[in-house]
């Protein structure tokens, strides 16, 4: 993609330079932000496995045991989605997202993850338990989402988005 200058002259060497640094800095400010996001849910997925080997040992009722124990499974496993989520970018993704976000720039970060989310076809409990909201959140945030993107009443955001992506 070449940039233009306002009267629709093409970018010289220089500027298309400065263009290309741009990005390479970007690039690298996601990078560190990939790696600090992965390390922060490694250390949070260890602090929990820790906090279950303890709830193991403790003498308390079987019921009040197993109820514990569930919520630190449940919430190792949503870790583990997100974890999952942030390393399973692709190449193709990242063009996805940058497509995405060219053509509705009114999506907020956290809008923008969940519509990949939604194209990888992960489900609204899924992707709830990812980014952190409950189920019904997640149905307000789809709802929003949709009249962001401009769909009619009975036009899918998954089907939106895939089409998107193929272009």
């Amino acid at each position: 993609i070449m940039a233009k200058k306002p009267e629709n002259k093409p970018a010289t060497p220089a500027e298309l330079e400065k263009e290309i640094e741009a990005l390479r800095a970007k690039v690298a400010f996601q990078d560190l932000e990939l790696t600090r996001v992965s390390t922060a849910i490694a250390e949070k997925a260890t602090s929990l496995r820790t906090l279950l080997d303890q709830i193991y040992t403790l003498d308390i009722a079987v019921e009040k045991r197993r109820e514990l124990t569930d919520t630190c499974l449940k919430l190792i496993e949503t870790e583990i989605i997100e974890k999952r989520v942030n390393l399973e970018l692709t190449d193709s993704d990242a063009a996805f997202l940058s497509k995405l976000q060219k053509k509705h720039p009114n999506l907020n970060q956290r809008e923008l993850r969940i519509s990949l989310m939604v194209k990888l076809d992960y489900d609204t409990k899924e992707i709830g338990e990812a980014v952190g909201i409950s189920t019904r959140g997640m149905e307000s945030i789809r709802y929003r989402m949709h009249k962001k993107l401009g769909l009619g009443k009975h036009q899918s955001i998954k089907t939106y988005l895939s089409e998107l992506a193929l272009v």
